[in-house]
């Protein structure tokens, strides 16, 4: 807790006010302490004094925080007296320096605080000292100086020594390159004023002259440098403001030799006397043979053993020197100069300065040249001749330095549309303006700059950015274009009744086909440029080259029925020559090659899928094109066989409509009993079981199929096609018919031979009969069998049979199909009897079967002696069956 509180009471204001930048803080944040676009300043020392780049936690304000420690080692050798008397002139010089206020002297933005273990204060933002700046090492912040940069900060040191040699009446008499250090603007500042010595006392009289002692036990950053004391001060006894131009001299000669002064004098008044002596005798400055001309002769007129003949503030500017074309370009774009030009002078400026941008470094036109020009932005009028010089100089810059030292100035332009000049001049570098911003910027911050140029009523403005919007479809994003960029180009092509705007548009929407969606493409574009009515060429030759990007993008259906029919429409102006109809007709053909092709293999992969699906009539199994079924897959079949049908067959179905069981089986039982049943004799079809149908459908492979109970009372089989057109029942349950006679439990009756049925390659001579089949469900509580649900009836299928031998006995467990045997009688009497009126029960008339001749037909079986034996039952049956047959 101790240690807490005696840091919390060394701790200064600036330290709780301000976040400085160390090395381990530029490496892991750079959000708030650093700049975008700028490399953190490494910390460097001025003298005694340790400068580091800080920020304001409030305002984030850049600034630098000098500090000294009282604890370091030069001072803590000192002794108590030295140690003191250090201090005492590091206090005197901040307060020189908070005396004084000057573009050219270093601005102080916070006041010195004395704590217990520092000595501290804050400066406007200094990134170097002049003395690194020249050093074989280098800056610390990489500051370039060429000859340019030198000539300026010359000159701005004489504005400097002016200021406090008039207004301040002091001489600085300690000018040296620690005495200068360079803000973030690449400007000279003047500081080190712990020696300044003012022309008059307190008391209103001339400054007495005080022997400039060099003591070596003190450090050498906190006295005077005799290598730059001018002699009169040393030698006659004299403080003039010429002492410092000969300083002047001297620092001009040390920046141009890597440092080097052209006097050593080691703090001795003797060399002192002894280089004057050699001067005064013409000896002249040595190692100035590879200066230039006018550099020499400016060195040469500062550094004189007599006051009266060196250069003073006003002489000096005027020097040959400084007459370069460069150095005359800074000096009109000075702040305090360029203020007082009129605006046509501004203008004429702004426009020459384009051609002498090269010859000065990019430091310098990044410092120095630059922030002057964002800051003459605000002024509309002269925004065209300043925005050249801008993206100029902007070329050389990263990203970064872009979009954190000119963006912010160039936002607020991007919505200006008068005078429209400034606007082409930002279109004309919208590319540069992408290059240098990430993408979130570009679409956040320039992308307005286009939309706003859309809705510019300056068809120039609009032509212009109609012509960057193709390459910005190419970087954007999709939903950047669908949404904002397409509807309005669409805005303006509906508007404009300009041509060359008109075809600009149409290039839009070419450069757009690519990116947009094919609904957009159809619902939004097709419509749009169906409604251009002008015949121009021109227009219409670009509304082809869009339909021909659409026609290779959007499904066929659109381009037959909405891009053909445009083009079409288009290809018969009257305006357009051979050659322009002959590249309509180019398109409309590729596009109908497409049409045709695309819709063949369509209609083909169609037909295909149908012919897979089809089912064969008359309940043929479907048709597989090879394809294994399941069952018989896993089962270990044949193809084209089903496990209860080794032959290809399909399989029975039950009266529920599902596949008998094996138990089931019907076809054992009906081959088992086709000795007894073979048919001799022809039968009519029961009106009362088949409604009235135009004709029979009969095919060489017939299925035949009985009803018991109806062929107990003498019916007629029923052809397949006639039970199908059946108007359908409903689905409740039929109930047992009262006509059919009960059979015995267990009692099987006796199978059909496979003779009875129509063979497809011995078709009947004379007639026909198709006997037609209906299942029969018994149960074990019942000896009645029951009639089959008419839903159960319609839903089976029919069965294509066709046996040459006969069967064996079959399994008698169960069957599902009965065939009925009428009495003999009965059938004879009904065949015999003439048909009055065939066509009202819908039949043909039935022709008697040629004796000798198979007919495939179902034979009546002999009927149960119990059951059929007397007349008196016979004629009962008889009796019955004419109620049910209107034909008996």
């Amino acid at each position: 807790m101790l240690q807490a509180a005696t840091a919390w009471f060394s701790s200064s204001q600036i330290s709780q006010n301000y976040t400085i930048s160390t090395a381990s803080t530029n490496a892991i944040s750079s959000n708030s302490d650093v700049t975008p676009g700028t490399s953190p300043i490494t910390p460097f020392t001025v003298g005694l004094w340790k400068v580091q780049e800080a920020s304001h936690k409030t305002t984030q304000k850049k600034a630098s925080i000098w500090t000294c420690d009282k604890r370091r080692v030069e001072l803590d050798r000192l002794g108590p007296g030295g140690k003191e008397a250090a201090l005492e002139a590091l206090k005197a010089e901040i307060s020189a320096l908070r005396k004084l206020r000057h573009p050219c002297i270093l601005e102080m933005v916070e006041p010195l605080e004395d704590t217990r273990s520092e000595l501290i204060f804050a400066t406007e933002l200094v990134i170097s000292s002049l003395g690194l700046a020249i050093s074989s090492s280098g800056s610390p912040h990489e500051v370039e100086l060429d000859e340019i940069e030198v000539q300026k900060g010359i000159l701005q040191l004489t504005k400097g020594l002016a200021f406090l040699h008039q207004s301040a009446r002091v001489v600085h008499s300690n000018l040296k390159l620690e005495s200068v250090v360079l803000n973030s603007s690449g400007d000279w500042k003047i500081c080190g004023l712990g020696h300044t010595i003012p022309f008059m006392s307190a008391d209103g009289q001339p400054t007495q002259w005080e022997f400039p002692a060099y003591d070596n036990h003190l450090p050498a950053q906190i006295q005077r440098s005799f290598d730059y004391l001018a002699p009169e001060y040393v030698l006659d006894e004299q403080i003039t403001p010429a002492s410092d131009f000969y300083g002047l001299g001297c620092l001009i000669y040390a920046v141009h030799a890597k440092g080097e002064p052209p006097f050593r004098n080691r703090g001795n008044l003797s060399t002192i006397r002894s280089n004057m002596g050699r001067l005064e005798g013409g000896g002249g400055l040595q190692n100035m043979e590879g200066l230039d001309q006018d550099l020499r002769s400016l060195i040469s007129a500062l550094v004189t053993p007599k006051p009266a003949t060196r250069l003073s503030a006003q002489t000096l500017p005027t020097h040959s020197y400084f007459s370069s074309l460069a150095i005359s370009t800074l000096n009109f774009l000075d702040r305090s100069n360029f203020a007082s030009k009129t605006r046509e002078e501004k203008i004429a400026f702004m426009k020459g300065l384009n051609t002498v941008l090269a010859r000065f470094s990019e430091g310098m036109k990044r410092r120095k040249i630059l922030p002057s020009l964002l800051e003459e932005m605000k002024d509309p009028l002269l925004l065209s001749s300043i925005l050249p010089n801008v993206f100029t100089i902007s070329t050389n810059l990263d990203p970064s330095q872009f979009q954190s030292l000119v963006l912010p100035s160039l936002k607020p332009l991007f919505a200006i549309k008068d005078p429209p000049i400034v606007m082409m001049v930002l279109l004309e570098n919208l590319e540069m303006l992408q290059s240098k911003t990430t993408k979130p910027a570009f679409r956040t911050d320039v992308l307005p700059l286009v939309y706003n140029a859309l809705d510019s009523e300056h068809a120039t403005v609009q032509e212009r950015a109609l012509l960057a919007v193709p390459a910005l479809c190419e970087t954007i994003d999709y939903a950047e274009v669908q949404g904002v960029l397409f509807p309005r180009v669409a805005l303006v092509f509906t508007k404009t009744r300009i041509l060359s705007v008109k075809v600009s548009t149409l290039n839009c929407f070419f450069s757009m086909v690519k990116t947009l969606d094919q609904s957009s493409l159809t619902q939004k574009l097709v419509p749009l440029l169906a409604k251009i009515r002008t015949k121009e060429p021109a227009v219409m030759m670009a509304t082809l080259q869009v339909h021909e990007a659409m026609g290779l993008k959007v499904e066929r259906e659109a381009v037959a029925t909405l891009v053909l029919p445009q083009l079409w429409s288009m290809c018969v102006g009257p305006l357009l020559n051979v050659d322009q109809f002959g590249r309509f007709m180019q398109v409309i053909k590729v596009l109908g090659e497409r049409i045709e092709r695309e819709h063949t293999q369509y209609l083909r992969d169609s037909q295909r899928i149908e012919d897979k699906s089809a089912v064969a009539i008359n309940g043929a199994a479907p048709v597989t094109s090879g394809s294994l079924d399941f069952q018989s897959l896993v089962g270990g079949n044949p193809i084209g066989a089903s496990p209860a049908s080794p032959n290809g067959r399909a399989p029975a179905l039950s009266a529920t409509g599902e596949t008998p069981s094996w138990e089931d089986d019907v076809w054992g039982t009906i081959l088992s009993d086709s000795q007894n049943s073979r048919a001799t004799t022809p039968r009519a079809q029961s009106p009362a079981l088949s409604p009235a149908y135009s004709k029979p459908n009969i095919s060489a492979r017939s299925v035949t199929s009985t009803l018991p109970s109806a062929r107990a009372l003498g019916a007629k089989p029923l052809h397949t096609g006639t039970l199908n057109t059946l108007p359908r029942p409903s689905s409740t349950p039929a109930s047992p018919s009262p006509l059919s006679p009960p059979l015995p439990q267990n009692t099987r009756p006796p199978a059909i031979s496979n003779a009875s049925y129509l063979s497809a390659s011995n078709p009947p001579t004379g007639g026909f009969s198709v006997n037609v089949m209906q299942p029969t469900s018994t149960t074990s509580s019942s000896s009645a069998k029951s009639w089959s649900t008419p839903q159960q009836q319609y839903n089976k299928p029919n069965y294509n049979i066709s046996l040459s031998t006969p069967a064996g006995p079959s399994n008698t467990s169960s069957s599902q199909f009965q065939p009925w045997n009428p009495p003999v009688a009965a059938l004879t009497s009904s065949f015999h009897q003439p048909q009055t009126n065939p066509k009202s029960f819908g039949m043909p008339p039935v022709q008697p079967q040629t004796p000798g001749l198979s007919m495939g037909l179902l034979a009546p079986s002999k009927p149960a002696a119990p059951a059929w034996g007397s007349g008196k039952s016979q004629k009962q049956n008889l009796s019955g069956l004419a109620d049910f047959d209107p034909l008996l």
